[in-house]
């Protein structure tokens, strides 16, 4: 009697993996895409600029992509920042400028903030319609290519440092 047992929990077994795996094919999901949901992050200081930038501000930013690839959840935490301006992610590697390829920070119109900003300056997502200059039309995909190959940093624009105060590469 015992061994019947034995096969019925084995035969169990295999169904339901055969299951799990009819299910995740179904709906298009794979091994590939479920371990794409990757992190990365960038440390600033003014003296990553381009030129280097005397600062006592600092900061970091952290992005996240999501399960499928299509967006890329990104947060900015902020110490001793005076009036920014906008924070962006440009297109260069380190100790090149290059142009912003997403917008993660950029205040109303009414002008910049005049206080001293320490903590969390701004939380947000992205999607393929935030891209801009060299990876407008594109994917998120592209930028995260961009960002593993090293040319991608985050920087954050000051009414006193207008071409940026704080910089950092994303790795």
């Amino acid at each position: 009697m015992r061994s019947k047992n034995n096969r019925v929990v084995i035969f169990s077994t295999a169904i339901a993996v055969s299951l799990l795996t009819l299910c995740v094919a179904g709906t298009g999901l794979s091994t590939t895409v479920l371990a794409q949901q990757e992190k990365f992050s960038a440390k600033l200081s003014g003296s990553n600029e381009v030129p280097p930038v005397t600062t006592s501000g600092s900061g970091s930013a952290s992005f996240q992509l999501s399960a499928d690839g299509k967006s890329l959840d990104y947060q900015l935490n902020l110490t001793n920042m005076n009036s920014v301006m906008a924070a962006h992610i440009h297109n260069g590697k380190q100790g090149e400028n290059g142009q912003p390829v997403a917008g993660l920070f950029n205040p109303s119109m009414s002008g910049p903030p005049t206080g001293t900003v320490n903590g969390q300056l701004k939380k947000g997502t992205l999607t393929s319609a935030d891209l801009s200059g060299a990876l407008a039309g594109k994917q998120i995909s592209d930028l995260v290519a961009m960002i593993k190959s090293g040319g991608a940093y985050v920087n954050i624009h000051t009414t006193k440092n207008q071409n940026g105060e704080i910089r950092g590469q994303i790795s």
